[in-house]
């Protein structure tokens, strides 16, 4: 008859490096997997306003190009909304540039919301609509929107400063 005899006991020093050995492959995985596949908030805003990850969709008579360009065909009449998302950010903030450099002094800003951006329809006209935000350090508060006119470029604002 054989006798079986237990296994030695593994040392404390084994143990822990084996615990660290696999916490380190997870934290790894991890912030891999985190610094490579985040995204900016506007590409996911213009996904769940309907717009593709990549290349362009069409329906219904419109092509939406990942981008947030629009063309609309109706027959032989095409018309072309030309400003991206990333463009109305950057003639948002263009415009509060001014603004900013005056509100500075005081340690406060404006600043647009990108996570906020939406599609809006006024008088015909389609516009990138974000939120503007006063603020002051961890603090912010709503004053208003900015439109931009997403075929000419201009900008307009609602609330605190018109």
């Amino acid at each position: 008859m054989e006798r079986f005899s237990p296994s030695p006991t593994p040392s404390p020093f084994v143990v822990t490096l084996k615990v660290f050995l696999i916490t380190f492959a997870f934290a790894s995985a991890y912030l891999t997997y985190s610094t490579f596949h985040t995204k900016d908030p506007l590409t996911e805003r213009l996904f769940k306003l309907g717009y593709p990850t990549e290349g362009y969709i069409i329906e219904n008579g419109t092509i939406k190009f990942a981008n947030g360009i629009v063309v609309k065909i109706q027959g032989t009449y095409i018309e072309s909304y030309k400003i991206t998302a990333e463009d109305a950010l950057k003639l948002a903030n263009q415009y509060l540039a001014d603004y900013n450099s005056k509100l500075r002094e005081y340690n406060y800003e404006l600043v647009v919301d990108e996570k906020t951006l939406r599609e809006e329809e006024k008088d015909g006209t389609l516009y990138w609509v974000f939120d503007m935000k006063l603020k002051k350090g961890h603090s912010s508060w709503y004053v208003g929107s900015i439109w931009i006119d997403r075929k000419t470029g201009l900008v307009a604002v609602k609330g605190i400063l018109g």
